[in-house]
């Protein structure tokens, strides 16, 4: 039997491999098994209360192993640079360079699997609960880069250095998103969203980051449906707590988005989505209004 040694966050240290990986169509079907199983087990029972919580942390315990395993590689891809900078041409140090180079493939893959089981176990949290799963703390993107074994070590990191660089430049129809701090009306959102991508494949969202209101809805629809988002929360040290929230408009308005969408809850305060779609008019932006019913 294989042992495994434990860090003190209950992950496992032991060297992993990518021989015979699962496909992505297995583990997703897989893992919607999972979910289904989940819902038939608490469903109308007296565990119906708690179903939210198990398969939130559920969801979450994926995400927090898979920034561990970032972490991991970080480190590995700092210790191949301080080889690279103090190689001496020996075939002892070129065997380190080549194996640390084949662990950061190894642990690029598995992330890369990790992140296919999390997204699974996120689309059942919001079948489940009708509820949107957004993480804690935001894990880095996975960039596993193809490279033969003959890639010298230092190609190798430029070109993963490069793919991460490309990563934060994205290229496609921009469309931001505000709204009101208590909206909460997920369907009526989603359905908005799947609109807009049905019009846009290259759509990308930018939003203002909050882990509530339409900022969480719009990051787990994001993530659900695989597109990508542009995070442009207000600088309060720059600005202060009054003025940051409309300096972040006109950066949103800067990026020039093809329109503005603004989700209202009618009992909060509206001024700065207002401000925004304001300020997209007059930039020639158009804007489109959702209003949540009162109950």
């Amino acid at each position: 039997m294989d042992t495994h040694d434990f860090n003190s966050e209950g992950f496992s240290t032991t060297s992993l491999t990518t021989t015979d990986l699962p496909t992505e169509d297995h583990i997703a079907h897989t893992f919607e098994a999972i979910g289904n199983e989940l819902g038939d087990l608490m469903l109308n029972t007296g565990l119906e209360r708690v179903l939210e919580q198990v398969s939130m942390r559920w969801t979450s315990q994926l995400h927090s192993l898979i920034a561990f395993h970032q972490r991991s590689r970080d480190v590995e891809a700092q210790e191949l640079k301080a080889l690279i900078q103090c190689q001496d041409g020996s075939e002892i140090q070129s065997a380190q360079m080549e194996d640390l180079q084949a662990k950061i493939q190894q642990t690029d893959a598995i992330i890369e699997t990790l992140e296919i089981m999390r997204d699974t176990m996120a689309a059942n949290h919001h079948n489940l609960t009708g509820s949107a799963w957004v993480p804690q703390s935001r894990s880095q993107k996975s960039s596993r880069i193809t490279t033969s074994s003959m890639v010298e070590a230092k190609d190798y990191l430029a070109n993963r250095e490069r793919a991460e660089t490309l990563r934060s430049v994205p290229e496609g129809t921009l469309v931001a998103v505000t709204g009101t701090a208590n909206y909460t009306d997920t369907n009526r959102a989603f359905c908005a969203f799947d609109a807009l991508l049905a019009k846009y494949p290259d759509l990308i969202l930018i939003h203002g980051g909050y882990n509530k209101g339409i900022d969480k809805i719009a990051q787990s629809w994001a993530q659900l449906r695989k597109v990508r988002t542009i995070k442009c929360a207000p600088d309060f040290k720059t600005h202060g707590k009054s003025k940051a929230p409309f300096a972040r408009n006109a950066d949103v308005i800067e990026m020039k988005p093809r329109g503005v969408l603004a989700f209202f809850n009618p009992n909060d305060a509206k001024g700065v989505a207002m401000n925004l779609l304001q300020k997209a008019e007059e930039a020639g932006i158009r804007g489109q209004r959702y209003v949540q019913p009162v109950e």
